[in-house]
């Protein structure tokens, strides 16, 4: 069946009020660093995942749970520094103020299932990845003699010579499979930072610094070719990637190889907090 749309943002914070009064009738026994969480999360509005998100899901079959509360839940992993959605959906399931502020009634949480079907249907592609599985081997990056220095570049191509291809490329974010993540992003982070005026869009000055998200301890990959077979170790025939996305790279700040995603950040340097 379709979600059931739990309501307005205004019933999560009945919700969450109603709940926390009869779990922690006692406000001091959380601590300062939790209320400032729960705060942020009482002003959070996710009611239009609800409705953004409606029709992937099918007419039949039995209820799923709040799309905006999986999203919910989910944010508020990273915010209490649980990192995996399986501790993540055990601690849902002993932790009444986890489920509360998730927007679950506590002892009737989701499974991580339900949390690995949601990121899926956020995902318009039937490739679970960017890039095809099988692609040549990738240049390692060579380690830089001076500790805390970044390591040579191994791109074949400089920024100042992508910039003018990528200004002549057309791009449509509906073709895009994170389409929806970023519309949802858009609509519930960004577009409500520009009208509370956090982001002053009339006037950018945007900064921006990258950080590795490692995924893995080392590369995963796996020989196609039967050159092993035939005496040859060395060779340099396309490998089946299981994370065809993932780079290996330096980083500089741990000091360390790392296998993962680069992640790009960009910041309005005008805000002050």
């Amino acid at each position: 069946m379709l979600p059931v749309n739990c309501g307005s943002h205004a019933d999560y914070q009945n919700f969450v009020v109603t709940n926390l009064r009869k779990y922690y009738p006692d406000p001091s026994a959380l601590a300062r660093s939790t209320w400032d969480i729960i705060e942020r999360f009482w002003n959070l509005d996710l009611s239009f995942t609800d409705t953004f998100m409606a029709d992937k899901y099918s007419k039949f079959g039995p209820a799923p749970r709040t799309p905006s509360s999986i999203q919910r839940s989910y944010l508020l992993s990273i915010d209490f520094k649980v990192t995996s959605i399986t501790e993540w959906a055990a601690q849902l399931k002993i932790n009444p103020l986890y489920a509360i502020l998730s927007g679950f009634e506590p002892g009737n949480t989701p499974g991580v299932g339900t949390f690995y079907d949601f990121i899926n249907r956020l995902w318009n592609s039937d490739d679970d990845h960017m890039s095809p599985h099988i692609h040549p081997l990738k240049i390692k990056v060579k380690k830089p003699k001076t500790k805390g220095t970044k390591a040579d570049s191994v791109e074949k191509v400089t920024v100042a010579e992508l910039l003018p291809i990528l200004e002549n490329t057309g791009f449509k974010l509906d073709e895009q499979p994170y389409s929806s993540l970023f519309k949802i992003y858009q609509k519930e982070f960004l577009d409500v930072s520009v009208s509370t005026g956090l982001i002053h869009s009339d006037a950018l000055a945007l900064a921006d610094d990258g950080t590795p998200v490692v995924t893995s301890h080392r590369e995963r990959k796996k020989r196609i070719c039967k050159c092993k077979e035939n005496g040859i170790t060395d060779c340099k025939c396309d490998r089946y990637f299981s994370q065809p996305d993932c780079d290996i790279g330096w980083d500089s700040s741990r000091d360390c190889y790392y296998h993962g995603y680069d992640l790009y950040m960009l910041v309005d340097s005008h805000f002050e907090t």
